[in-house]
């Protein structure tokens, strides 16, 4: 039984309409894979200080800190499980992992921005 059609679509684009997919040219992609690829980089290593700054300091272990630290986490599980894959995309302006990565991908960014949202809402009502 096939949960979805052959045919997926990504961002206005089909997979069977390849002439709205235009071709990148290399340096397009390899600035952009740097640009993008920085930007991911200090995310993970930005939130990854953050949450061993706020677990190894005691005097940081307060209510206030731990909200900022649930919110690094969700901001890593962004920077790691997501942020990739729409990297991939923006790069090659085209998707090439298969329909399931898709959905995943879209069910994870769904899932981590909700939780994001979740603890802002906490944290601003709590303080």
């Amino acid at each position: 039984m096939e949960m979805y059609n052959s045919t997926f679509s990504y961002s206005g684009f089909t997979k069977e309409n390849n002439t709205n997919f235009s071709e990148v040219t290399l340096s397009y992609q390899i600035i952009t894979s740097l640009f993008i690829g920085t930007m991911i980089l200090c995310s993970i290593i930005g939130n990854a200080c953050v949450i061993a700054a706020i677990a190894l300091e005691r005097s940081l272990q307060n209510v206030a800190n731990y909200l900022i630290g649930s919110l690094a986490v969700t901001d890593l599980m962004v920077s790691v499980l997501v942020l990739p894959m729409a990297a991939l995309y923006q790069v090659l302006n085209k998707w090439t992992l298969g329909q399931y990565v898709l959905v995943e991908r879209r069910q994870l960014d769904s899932t981590c921005s909700q939780i994001g949202i979740a603890v802002h809402m906490t944290t601003f009502v709590l303080t």
